[in-house]
């Protein structure tokens, strides 16, 4: 009964159920167009055939679209809340309207502008699931993914841009074949009523005289609802075509609270990019075009209604997901080939170099007169020689800081010098042994607090006093005058008096007479200088 459809598997391809009380018609959407339609009756005989076109078809996506009279529309306000508080307040409100059915929509369309300003919720809602339950059924049985369920009149709300210009209350009346007269009215583009009438059979009567009609009753049922207000025209587009078309034109007349607009079906079906023409005044093909080119998200179908969607949406996922995977893996293997072949020609080249250099190296050395030393050998000398040549030390700074420190003690002569370079400051200078202090008014050691260094410079000096007559107590004051002008110079780090004109320790006994002569007045320092930068 039902031929079988071949084509080639698109994720394009779909299809969607236009479904009525009476009648259901399935149309296809392929290579980005509407396609081949199938009807059938809504009983146990039409419910058959569709079985048999499932089982002969393949099994692409599947929209359902309804146009029945069981469908309610609730305007209603709850608090504004959020989350599991806000969806509560819902499901009340379903159970309490709607408690028979599953299919069932809110949508929140703003907040009230007075009061408590709470949310205005839009509720609607296939009160016999019936109508819809037995298709579904059968999709499920054959695993056809359902997308999802929307009603005629509520899409009609997408299609205004299509065809209405501005108008805050519009009413669109169109014929469908299988369904029969839908009136729907808009208040500021937002819908608000929707009412579907029976027609005659198409060609048994004239639709004039009832289509007129059914006009001036929703016409007063808006008015008796407060929809519609003086101050603002009501716009009332017809989309039919044919004589239907002329016919009405001339049966209603413009008034100053209504405009007509009779709006031809074929000119619409050219706007929608449907290159087809039609002789009978009703509507589908236009709304069903346009549905397909751009299906809205699902209004009524349930969850387990599309688990078959939801997989086919997850295994799809999963190939694109592959094949990306799969590119990706390729390009990046292209590049890790490509940078693999640079690195080995680069690799080639600088072997290549090194084998020049290397050659030449060697031939300019064969011309170089013989050595009993490497040039490698001699390499390493040199830096050692540098390296002590940058590290060299003298004895200069200390002797220029004595030097600074004579200028004041005219008297005092130099007789010896001895030093040393070290990284300890304690470090013995030969057998130097510090004389210890025994009394305070000649003090001997001197310590010198400061910084610490990298290195230091350490020098034992020798000396005396010239024109010495005896005197020690001055001779051992101008030591110490001169120590402690020495201390004061910079990088002065540590001072000691090794040795003065007289032994003061506690092992030596003090003995003279008048008759001995004076003897030289000597003396000894140890001078400690930091070198380098100061810690």
């Amino acid at each position: 009964m039902i031929s079988s459809l071949i084509s080639n598997f698109e994720l394009n391809n779909r299809r969607v159920l236009f479904l009525s009380s009476y009648k259901a018609a399935v149309y296809h959407w392929q290579r980005g167009e509407l396609g081949s339609s199938y009807l059938f009756d809504v009983n146990e005989e039409g419910l058959k055939s569709f079985e048999r076109y499932l089982q002969e078809t393949p099994n692409d996506v599947f929209h359902i679209l309804v146009d029945v009279y069981e469908e309610e529309y609730k305007r209603e306000t709850i608090p504004h809340v959020f989350g599991a508080d806000r969806q509560a307040l819902l499901t009340r409100k379903i159970n309490r309207l709607f408690h028979d059915t599953a299919y069932v929509n809110t949508e929140i369309h703003g907040r009230e502008e007075r009061g408590r300003r709470d949310d205005r919720v839009f509720l609607s809602a296939i009160t016999n699931p019936e109508v819809i339950a037995p298709w579904v059924k059968l999709l499920d049985k054959y695993k056809a993914p359902l997308a999802g369920i929307n009603s005629l009149p509520l899409f009609t709300q997408s299609l205004l841009g299509l065809f209405a210009e501005a108008s805050d209350q519009i009413l669109v009346v169109s014929l469908q074949s299988i369904s029969g007269l839908r009136q729907t009215f808009f208040y500021k583009n937002e819908f608000r009523v929707s009412r579907l009438v029976q027609m005659p059979r198409y060609g048994s009567t004239s639709y004039v005289p009832h289509i007129s009609e059914e006009v001036e009753k929703i016409m007063r049922y808006l008015n008796s609802l407060r929809l519609t207000t003086e101050d603002s025209t009501l716009d009332i587009y017809f989309l039919l075509a044919g004589e239907l078309l002329v016919e009405l034109k001339q049966a209603l007349p413009d008034s100053h609270m209504v405009r007509h607009h009779f709006l031809d079906l074929n000119a619409l079906l050219t706007k929608s990019g449907l290159d087809r023409r039609v002789t009978t005044p009703f509507s589908d093909q236009l709304f069903l075009n346009e549905y397909l080119k751009k299906p809205l998200g699902n209004r009524y179908a349930t969850d387990k209604d599309r688990r078959y969607f939801s997989l086919r949406r997850l295994r799809l996922g999963m190939i694109a997901s592959g094949v990306a995977l799969i590119l990706g893996c390729a390009l990046w293997t292209g590049m890790n080939v490509m940078d693999a072949l640079i690195l080995k020609h680069d690799s080639l080249a600088a072997e290549q170099k090194t084998r020049f250099y290397t050659d030449r190296y060697e031939e300019a050395r064969s011309r170089l007169p013989h050595t009993p030393v490497e040039p490698a050998e001699l390499k390493v000398a040199v830096d050692i020689a540098k390296t002590l040549d940058d590290y060299k030390s003298t004895p200069l700074p200390a002797v220029q800081a004595v030097s600074k420190a004579l200028d004041r003690f005219p008297a005092i002569r130099l007789d010896t010098v001895e030093w040393l370079a070290s990284t300890n400051p304690n470090q013995a200078l030969g057998e130097e042994q510090p004389q210890t202090a025994a009394d305070a008014a000649a003090p001997i050691d001197i310590p010198v607090s400061g910084p610490q260094y990298q290195s230091y410079y350490i020098a034992v000096f020798n000396g005396h006093l010239t024109e010495f007559d005896g005197n020690y107590r001055e001779a051992i004051s101008a030591i110490n005058e001169f120590t402690e002008t020495l201390r004061r110079q910079d990088a002065v780090y540590d001072l000691s008096i090794l040795k003065l004109p007289i032994d003061f320790s506690s092992a030596v006994n003090l003995q003279g007479n008048t008759q001995s002569a004076a003897a030289d007045a000597s003396f000894s320092i140890r001078l400690v200088m930091g070198a380098g930068n100061a810690i």
